[in-house]
């Protein structure tokens, strides 16, 4: 969302509109597509070490849920956009956690 309607995700997120700001989220969801594709296709490419993958996927999650908890908790981020991000991070997180220690 944040590639295609920068302004409103970040409106969504209380937070006010500058070009820097709206270029930054221009390239964020660049990354966020990416990403997505790469998640997507991880089983192919990781073969063998997917339950390794899960596990670091997992820590991305919980630093992605740590920044975005402390920028809810200094005021610089609020809104249904940020919360929304935690509870996706903290679920998604869970998940590969869970999926990285499940047996065969």
């Amino acid at each position: 969302m944040s590639l295609f309607a920068t302004e409103m995700f970040f409106e969504m997120a209380m937070m006010e509109i500058s070009v820097s700001l709206i270029t930054l989220g221009q390239f964020v969801g660049a990354t966020f597509i990416f990403l997505s594709i790469l998640t997507w296709k991880t089983p192919d490419i990781a073969g063998d070490s997917v339950k390794s993958f899960g596990l670091i996927w997992a820590l991305g999650a919980l630093i992605w849920t740590g920044i975005v908890g402390y920028h809810i908790a200094i005021g610089v981020a609020r809104g249904a956009t940020a919360i929304g991000n935690i509870a996706i991070f903290v679920i998604l997180g869970i998940l590969y956690y869970a999926t990285s220690k499940s047996k065969d």
